[in-house]
C-alpha cells in the first residue's frame, strides 16, 4: 500500500508577503482577499462608519505597498497595528473618542422563537453599550482578543503593552464588564 501524499501546508502571510516584496502580485492579491475582512471588521467596530472603515482598510493595506512591513516581524501582528492607529486617528480628528459605539456581531446563535432573539438582542445591546464605555485601550484589547481572536502576544504588540498589562486589562474588563450587566439581568 502507498502512503497517502502529505497535505500542501497552507501558505502563511510571512511567506505570501516575501514572495509580494519578490515581486509577485498575486501573493499580494492572496493577502488581501486574506485579511480585507477582518480589518474592514476590526475598523468598523472601532470607527461604527462603514466609510471611514473602508479608507482605513485601504491606508492599512497601502503601507504594505509602500514597504513599510518589516520581514523581521509577524505580517498580521503588523496589519492589525496599522490598523488599530488608524482608526485611533480617527477617532482623535472626530474629537468623539469616548462616544464610539460598538457592535460585535449579529449572530444570533441557538434562538428558537422570537422572544429568545429580542432577549438575545437586548442582551448584545447591553454588551455592546458596555463595552463602548471602556477606556480607549481596554477596548481595542476586548475586541482584538475576543471578537478578532488574536493570540494575546500579537494584541500586546498592537496595543504597545507587555504581556502582563494585557492581561491585566482583559481581567480588568472581564470584570467591569460583569458589574456593568448583572444588575441588568433579570433573576428568576
Amino acid at each position: 500500500m502507498t502512503p497517502a501524499a502529505p497535505k500542501s501546508q497552507e501558505v502563511t502571510d510571512e511567506d505570501l508577503a516575501h514572495a509580494w516584496i519578490a515581486g509577485d502580485e498575486h501573493a499580494f492579491r492572496t493577502l488581501f482577499q486574506r485579511w480585507r475582512d477582518p480589518v474592514m471588521g476590526y475598523a468598523w467596530r472601532m470607527l461604527r462608519r462603514r466609510e471611514e472603515a473602508e479608507e482605513v482598510c485601504v491606508d492599512a493595506f497601502c503601507r504594505i505597498v509602500e514597504g513599510r512591513w518589516q520581514p523581521s516581524g509577524g505580517f498580521r501582528a503588523y496589519l492589525f497595528t496599522v490598523t488599530h492607529r488608524l482608526c485611533l486617528d480617527r477617532i482623535r480628528r472626530r474629537g468623539r473618542w469616548g462616544k464610539v459605539r460598538l457592535l460585535l456581531g449579529s449572530d444570533q446563535g441557538n434562538v428558537s422563537s422570537p422572544e429568545a432573539a429580542a432577549i438575545h438582542d437586548q442582551r448584545l445591546e447591553r454588551l455592546e453599550t458596555a463595552i463602548a464605555t471602556l477606556p480607549d485601550q481596554h477596548r481595542a484589547a476586548v475586541l482584538l482578543f475576543y471578537h478578532q481572536e488574536l493570540p494575546s502576544r500579537e494584541v500586546a504588540q498592537i496595543l504597545d503593552l507587555t504581556d502582563q498589562q494585557l492581561r491585566s486589562a482583559l481581567s480588568y474588563c472581564r470584570r467591569r464588564l460583569r458589574n456593568e450587566l448583572h444588575p441588568a439581568e433579570e433573576v428568576s
